[in-house]
């Protein structure tokens, strides 16, 4: 996050997580605990009940008794075209006393909307770590807890969990927490934390729903069972899986594999299997799995228990 402040930011790119940090900061520099809450809005673009009108007039009210209001648009890309232009227009008379966050998982400027923004808005990119850089967090992760981290704890996470750094940094903190006042992060350590791999159950959930083996997968799923947590947190790791696979699909015609490593930011193990999996699925099956995802990760929200909720999952998308 740039230290001079701007009316309004564009963040591209699938690391929610660092998206969210820079819109603590933001909230921090501007909004203090008393209005907090009357100065800061989220609206997303993607659900029925958006109202356009609504974060307009948020942005053009004055903030109260705060030096500004800051109202934040996720999924920016799902705004219908009349609403773009809203949004365009909008940037181009921003009010001093708001700052607006136009969130996209886009990793690159796609689109008139997005191309036009990003020269009304101040553009900054969160792209997926690259390996080195995942490397670098967390080391800088264990050593703002005072910790050191072996190389071969480092590689055992990244096969083991997703390059999401959400996911890696509640796992850090479970383990920095097991390891207690011992100064370094171990392999062992972070294999007992990680213990059934959620990530690994989750690229055999991929391949069972692939071959359409609900037996199979429901066999793998019953191993998280009595973890609550890890059934919750299985759901968002068979999202990422199947948004790997669709990028990699799409990769696979303009680039090759090591190019397509990179630019996903996968260790090599995690590559085999998402390429693997690629393999097995046409592109109408993946935006199909991805939208029974959500459906069920609604349905958990809404107060369905997980392990149903996931079970009928797997039942439908095998059946």
């Amino acid at each position: 996050m740039p230290t001079k402040i701007f009316s309004a930011y564009l963040l591209l790119g699938e690391e929610d997580f660092l998206k969210e940090e820079a819109v603590e900061k933001l909230k921090a520099k501007f909004l203090s605990s008393q209005t907090k809450d009357l100065n800061y809005s989220v609206f997303y673009a993607r659900e029925k009940d958006f109202n356009l009108k609504e974060m307009l007039e948020g942005l053009n009210t004055l903030p109260f008794l705060s030096e500004k209001r800051v109202v934040v648009l996720k999924d920016a890309d799902s705004l219908a075209a009349p609403q773009k232009e809203s949004v365009l227009f909008y940037l181009g008379h921003p009010r001093e006393s708001s700052v607006f966050v136009i969130e996209s998982r886009s990793s690159v400027i796609k689109g008139e909307f997005l191309l036009e923004a990003s020269k009304l808005a101040q553009l900054i990119y969160y792209r997926r770590l690259t390996d080195p850089a995942l490397n670098t967090w967390l080391i800088r992760k264990a050593g703002s807890s005072g910790k050191k981290i072996s190389l071969e704890a480092v590689n055992a996470i990244k096969e083991g969990l997703p390059n999401d750094l959400r996911t890696l940094s509640s796992n850090m903190d479970n383990i920095i927490l097991y390891i207690g006042k011992r100064p370094l992060v171990t392999a062992k350590a972070v294999e007992k934390i990680i213990g059934v791999n959620p990530s690994h159950t989750a690229f055999d959930l991929i391949r069972g729903i692939e071959k359409k083996d609900a037996r199979t997968a429901l066999r793998v799923f019953s191993s998280l069972k009595r973890d609550r947590k890890k059934e919750t947190e299985l759901l968002g790791l068979m999202a990422w899986n199947a948004r790997m696979i669709f990028r990699t699909r799409e990769l696979l015609k303009i680039k090759s594999n090591a190019e397509m490593r990179k630019d996903l930011g996968l260790h090599p193990r995690q590559f085999e299997q998402i390429a693997r999996n690629a393999a097995g699925f046409k592109k109408g099956q993946i935006l199909v799995l991805l939208d029974e995802i959500l459906k069920a990760d609604l349905g958990i929200k809404t107060g369905m228990p997980p392990t149903t909720v996931i079970e009928r999952l797997i039942v439908k998308m095998c059946s």
